[in-house]
């Protein structure tokens, strides 16, 4: 969550938006004590009834989706992402740039 909340912070004066997603069925009550501990402002979607989870296609936890500007998927992954990467930065601030 650190190098999630990093990006946030780092990619917001691009204009670029980075969110969660929870899927824990505790729903908001469970999630806000986990963000007031870290620390954490990104926005966080609570997902209890899976829905987003389902449409993005989620098989397991956690996962990255990466969104252009015209609201197409262009990278997903399964696992841990490298969020204070400067490749995958880079490439996202590439795909913002683009309209």
């Amino acid at each position: 969550m650190p190098s999630v909340q990093r990006a946030h912070d780092e990619l917001k004066k691009d204009g670029i938006q980075v969110i969660t997603v929870s899927i824990d069925g505790g729903g908001e009550s469970a999630v806000r004590p986990v963000f007031a501990r870290g620390g954490y402002t990104l926005p966080a979607l609570i997902d209890t009834d899976m829905n987003v989870a389902r449409g993005f296609g989620v098989r397991s936890i956690p996962y990255t989706v990466i969104v252009d500007t015209r609201g197409m998927i262009t990278a997903r992954g399964y696992g841990h992402a490298d969020l204070d990467g400067r490749k995958l930065r880079g490439y996202v601030r590439n795909l913002a740039a683009r309209k």
